[in-house]
């Protein structure tokens, strides 16, 4: 039988069941900073720090924390709310209707059951070599109908490859995610994420090392009364 959409959601809650948080070391190689400027809020984001931590805790709390042209900067995603920390600026925005700005799991290289409440989860195909391409349909941002396209390997949970278009249908930046680990034995993380322009043109590369699942974190990290 053709595998479902919610097939692989049960999966991904089997996984990430054992996975409370995780936190890794990130490097940027930025091909272009100008190319960036179009991407999106939430990619100019990740492109202009030169090296960062990464914190995600479960379901829906994202961090970075790097220096941005020598400034220290941090980026919180907790919920639909985003808080931005860079020397005098103290920043905060609700994202809950402005999907093209809110980080998920998928920009930091994995699957998560967040990743179905917030979207309309579809299957599109299944290649040959069993590689499911699944589309992504914001649940909320009104009349916007941009949208994702992933492709993930349902045995194991792999996403190899993520679009992302804008409401016109036009290409708005592709991920290619390679050298896998696992976040508690169960989890894959992709540890590189390529992305490129609608060109083709490549923007970065996002790397991550000592990468640690369940170390602990605490609410208090995600926090978005701290300055």
């Amino acid at each position: 039988m053709a595998i479902t959409a919610s097939d692989i959601l049960a999966r991904v809650k089997a996984a990430e069941a054992s996975v409370s948080d995780m936190r890794a070391e990130m490097e940027i190689e930025s091909a272009d900073k100008g190319n960036v400027s179009d991407m999106g809020a939430g990619y100019s984001d990740i492109l202009q720090l030169q090296k960062a931590v990464i914190s995600y805790k479960k379901p829906d709390k994202l961090r970075m924390d790097g220096f941005a042209r020598g400034i220290k900067a941090s980026f919180i995603q907790n919920g639909y709310k985003k808080l931005i920390l860079a020397a005098m600026i103290r920043q905060t925005e609700d994202l809950r209707d402005k999907p093209g700005k809110r980080l998920d799991t998928l920009d930091f290289g994995f699957l998560s059951s967040r990743l179905w409440v917030d979207n309309t989860v579809t299957v599109v195909s299944t290649g040959k070599n069993g590689v499911v391409e699944l589309k992504l349909d914001p649940k909320s941002g009104g009349a916007d109908k941009r949208h994702d396209n992933i492709w993930v390997d349902p045995k194991t949970l792999r996403v190899t490859k993520r679009e992302k278009y804008r409401g016109s249908g036009e290409l708005r930046i592709r991920y290619v995610y390679s050298d896998f680990q696992t976040l508690a034995g169960k989890l894959p993380i992709a540890t590189t994420s390529t992305m490129y322009g609608p060109s083709g043109d490549k923007l970065g590369t996002v790397t991550y090392r000592n990468v640690k699942a369940n170390v602990g974190l605490a609410d208090s990290l995600f926090s978005l009364s701290q300055r």
